[in-house]
């Protein structure tokens, strides 16, 4: 039942992803994009919560591994910050210098020209270009990996699936009027 809530909950996310990448709901795809990453560095880890560490642990060897891209885990972690705290691409981290701001390539822009940008002007050391098409591959391909490794881990299986437990369930409402039947009736 656990792995069942756990594959269920993953597809939704990435189902969702696809909805705002279809509808070119930009903020919207990034953010769900960030959370996915931090549910599953929560997964991956010990922690009772989601933690900075747990989610630049995952990215770095899960979706950095699968598909390496123009910036580092810190600075996907400090975009997501920024974006889930203030819908911005500003954090603590990017303002003291300890990460980078990402500039995302959407649809048919190609990241090598806002590359170019960053490299002309001199600020590869506070701008990376990173297309969102290949972090949500990079995404999927580290779900894969990670599934994976969690199949074949028994102890940490269990680990994830207790946690996967606490996943959001929706139950029809045939079996909510069932259940306070069998309330009422006992």
């Amino acid at each position: 039942m656990s792995e069942e809530k756990l594959l269920k909950n993953l597809m939704s996310l990435m189902s969702g992803i696809d909805a705002c990448l279809e509808r070119n709901l930009k903020g919207p795809a990034l953010t769900l994009i960030y959370s996915t990453i931090d549910t599953t560095g929560w997964l991956a880890t010990d922690q009772t919560f989601t933690t900075r560490h747990g989610f630049i642990n995952w990215a770095e060897k899960y979706l950095l591994t699968a598909k390496p891209l123009a910036c580092d885990a810190v600075d996907l972690y400090a975009a997501r910050c920024g974006l889930l705290h203030t819908f911005t691409p500003d954090s603590q981290l990017s303002v003291d210098g300890k990460a980078r701001r990402l500039c995302y390539a959407w649809g048919t822009a190609k990241v090598q020209d806002i590359q170019r940008l960053i490299d002309v002007t001199n600020g590869y050391q506070k701008y990376a270009a990173v297309h969102v098409n290949e972090l949500y591959e990079a995404l999927k391909l580290g779900l894969l990996a990670f599934i994976d490794d969690i199949e074949n881990d028994q102890p940490r299986n269990v680990r994830v699936m207790a946690k996967a437990k606490k996943f959001f369930s929706e139950w029809d409402v045939e079996s909510v009027e069932e259940l306070i039947t069998a309330i009422d009736n006992s």
